[in-house]
């Protein structure tokens, strides 16, 4: 994965915190690779940013599902986390977040960025305001928007039910490709 999309998955997972928008971030550059599986580091990924959209969504259930896969998965699969511009291994963090959820409210996860990752987070998301107060500024934001919570739900979908649709137009009529 390059640095680029690790800085628009930061970006929304830290800054903006729209978790949906983060696993379409990764999502699309897991499909991008020309050979993609199931392992790929990608997919902990989307698993991080969409167990963070049910915990704020206070859907236990979903939240607790995802982080327990997540965390299984880098049970199975350590990756080097240096190479996503983390300081440490982040397997104990999410193991803390899956214990949370359930038994303390949502607050945002803060992930252990590299100094050097942090600066260049800083540079593409915010790159006027000075780097103190960009630190403080992200250990602080705690976004509750009803947009960004309920996000799934809001969207347009007429294209995705369009195609549903017309789907379901060709099964009935025989006419189903697929």
């Amino acid at each position: 994965m390059d640095e680029k999309t690790l800085l628009k998955y930061y970006n929304e997972f830290i800054i903006k915190q729209d978790y949906f928008e983060c696993h379409e971030i990764m999502e699309d550059a897991w499909k991008s690779k020309t050979a993609f599986s199931k392992e790929d580091d990608e997919i902990f990924f989307i698993q991080l940013s969409t167990a963070e959209y049910h915990y704020r969504r206070n859907n236990v259930y979903g939240a607790r599902k995802i982080y327990g896969r997540a965390v299984r998965r880098l049970g199975e699969r350590p990756f080097d986390h240096w190479k996503y511009g983390l300081k440490s291994d982040i397997i104990p963090l999410v193991e803390a977040r899956f214990s949370a959820v359930g038994t303390a409210d949502f607050s945002p996860l803060h992930l252990p960025l590299t100094d050097a990752m942090l600066e260049a987070l800083r540079l593409y998301a915010m790159p006027g305001c000075p780097a103190e107060e960009f630190s403080r500024f992200i250990r602080t934001i705690h976004k509750k928007d009803i947009t960004l919570v309920q996000k799934h739900r809001l969207r347009d979908r007429s294209e995705i039910i369009n195609v549903r649709n017309e789907k379901l137009r060709r099964k009935r009529s025989g006419d189903d490709e697929t």
